[in-house]
Parts: C-alpha cells; structure tokens; sequence
C-alpha cells in the first residue's frame, strides 16, 4: 500500500466543480493507496507521469517507488489537464 499526497491545488480546484464531481474524484484519488490496480497510463512525453480518467476528469499523479508515495499533483478537465505540466 502507498500513502497518498494531494497537492493544495488540486483540493482548491475539487472545491469549485460541482460536489457530484469532486466526490467521485475523490474516491478515485483515495483508491490510489494501490495505484496499479487502477491500471494508469504514462502521460506522453513525460516521463513518471501517470494519469487516469474520471469522467470529464484527469487526475495526473507520480509514484515516488522509495518512499511508497502516490502524489496527485493535478486534477482538470481533459482539455486543459495537460497544460503546464
């Protein structure tokens, strides 16, 4: 099991999208404690990013293997979620 870090902008963003939305988000989030059993895809052109798909949603994370850590360091809609990686 990996503990789970989520950055403060991301929560700030969970805030503001509609409670049906963000819960279901949340879920996904917490359900990272095994990040491989959601099978996530590399992001391309990154090289330890991964992400997986909520809906309309991204949720854009890396694994820090030494420390046993997921952090989802973003979470946007598919059109914007990969700007500014």
């Amino acid at each position: 099991m990996y503990k789970v870090k989520v950055h403060r902008d991301v929560e700030k963003f969970l805030n503001k999208i509609p409670k049906r939305d963000a819960e279901r988000i949340r879920e996904k989030i917490l359900s990272l404690k095994d990040p491989f059993a959601q099978k996530p895809k590399k992001v391309e052109g990154e090289t330890d990013v991964f992400r997986i798909r909520v809906g309309k949603y991204r949720i854009l994370f890396f694994i820090d293997e030494e420390m046993k850590t997921v952090v989802v360091s973003k979470v946007d809609r598919r059109e914007r979620a990969y700007d500014r990686l």
